[in-house]
């Protein structure tokens, strides 16, 4: 088992290695041209146009079967009378 001490160590050596990391970056001098923006834009678009595809015939198919299994398990109406009501009239 770790001691509490040994935790705090390390926690304390990870922050400043991070700390350290961060500060010495340096800029990268590199940039992203118009082109490859527009492809990134358009392939976050035509993701979420699939995704709502994607999950449209999924809702589609879960509603189908819920039908299908709802009516396949219903029991069958009963019928009051087949007999059309009887059109007696008084004079």
């Amino acid at each position: 088992m770790t001691k509490r001490s040994d935790v705090s160590t390390a926690r304390a050596q990870a922050s400043l290695l991070t700390v350290l990391a961060v500060a010495s970056v340096t800029p990268a001098m590199a940039y992203i041209d118009p082109g490859t923006g527009s492809m990134v834009v358009q392939m976050a678009l035509a993701g979420i146009a699939g995704a709502l595809f994607y999950f449209r015939q999924l809702r589609l198919a879960a509603v189908d079967w819920f039908r299908r299994a709802v009516l396949r398990q219903a029991p069958e109406p009963v019928l009051a009378d087949s007999k059309p009501a009887s059109s007696e009239t008084t004079h």
